[in-house]
């Protein structure tokens, strides 16, 4: 009887607070892409009503923190979604992302004589974005009063998203979160997270822990389009060697997809590699003193000597997002107006796709619907902001 008991109480315990399931969930994909869009909708329409789902309300809003970063809370009643404001078109948000040396995963940053000390993986040769790892340990009091106030209400599931810089932001929170001393937060908290056309933010060390912990288990995924250039940024090279017997068979027989362009950046990179490491330390001490002006007397730990960043997250891969004919009047055009224009056979001119049109944010929208919920795809309005076009 006792043991009877026992298992209907741990049986309560998962339904009250397990409702996050292990494994990709199209209708999370569906909402979080959905609010990764709210900060784009409020900018150009001052509404983000469109694009938000019915079921979800939103709880919080963040003020302009750290680096030009901003943060929304929504929940519905079971469930509690942190999203992350992507790059903006500030200087300090682009310092962010440049400040791109490594710091351990492990220390502490000193902010005008205050301490602040942070963990974001157990191991000792792990290390993280110095840009992104300081916005989180800015950020971090605040998310975790909101996840306080969530647990108020009795919601435990966090999903933690973002597009770009905010996938980022996403991705470190996880880590940031699942590495807090036990006091810190309710133990009954359980997350996952969707992280859209993220840049990577540490080393292979951090990496494979992460997706160890997290990825592996189905609770963290990066959504990419192949064809975004972001994910594949700061620097991502073989540390092997780069031609190998193994390696040219496997090219020849087809197992694996002989990528010159890659092979190339690779070498190009091992050639230079210590000037490289040289040159990110540099900038990144100017940086720092840059910061320094936005934040007072900043001190950060030692930089790694690692350059060398590996993705994170269970990679789910969207097509290439298609662009539209956009037929345009050239005349009175000059011709190095002209060059922002291709003409086709018929001798009709069209815009040219724009530099970053594979990584906008309404895209991975509009993909991530025609891909896992066709319904709504087939219901949506616009398939293109003009804006992105």
């Amino acid at each position: 009887m006792k043991v009877f008991i026992a298992l209907i109480v741990l049986l309560h315990s998962i339904v009250s607070f397990g409702q996050i399931i292990p494994g990709f969930n199209p209708h999370e994909a569906t909402y979080t892409i959905s609010m990764c869009n709210s900060f784009n909708f409020l900018k150009q329409f001052g509404s983000n009503n469109e694009i938000i789902p019915n079921e979800f309300n939103l709880k919080y809003t963040s003020e302009i923190l750290s680096m030009d970063n901003k943060f929304e809370v929504y929940e519905n009643g079971e469930v509690g979604v942190i999203t992350y404001r992507g790059s903006t078109d500030k200087i300090i948000s682009w310092v962010e992302n440049f400040y791109s040396a490594m710091i351990p995963a492990e220390g502490t940053i000193f902010i005008n004589e205050e301490s602040y000390d942070y963990k974001f993986a157990k191991d000792k040769d792990a290390s993280v974005h110095a840009g992104y790892g300081l916005t989180i340990v800015l950020l971090s009091e605040k998310i975790i009063e909101q996840i306080k106030a969530l647990n108020q209400k009795g919601i435990y599931d966090i999903v933690i998203t973002g597009h770009s810089q905010g996938g980022a932001l996403a991705t470190m929170t996880r880590a940031y979160l699942e590495n807090l001393s036990a006091h810190k937060l309710s133990q009954k908290n359980a997350y996952k997270t969707y992280a859209y056309a993220q840049p990577m933010s540490g080393n292979k060390e951090f990496a494979n822990e992460y997706n160890s912990r997290f990825s592996h288990e189905g609770t963290s995924y990066s959504i990419i389009n192949p064809k975004d250039p972001v994910p594949y940024l700061p620097f991502n090279y073989e540390e092997e060697k780069l031609v190998t017997k193994d390696k040219i068979k496997s090219w020849l027989f087809g197992k694996e997809e002989f990528k010159a362009k890659k092979l190339g950046q690779d070498a190009f990179i091992r050639l230079f590699e210590r000037g490289l490491k040289s040159h990110v330390k540099n900038t990144n001490s100017l940086i720092n003193k840059v910061i320094g002006l936005k934040f007072g007397k900043v001190v950060m730990p030692e930089f790694v000597a690692d350059i060398n960043y590996y993705p994170t997250g269970k990679l789910k891969e969207l097509p290439a997002f298609e662009y539209p004919k956009v037929e345009v009047d050239v005349k009175g055009l000059s011709e190095k107006e002209l060059k922002a224009y291709e003409q086709d056979d018929t001798g009709k001119w069209y815009k040219k796709e724009p530099k970053f049109f594979q990584h906008k944010p309404y895209n991975y929208y509009v993909s991530v619907l025609k891909e896992w919920d066709n319904q709504e795809f087939k219901n949506l309005n616009k398939l293109y902001l003009v804006s992105d076009l």
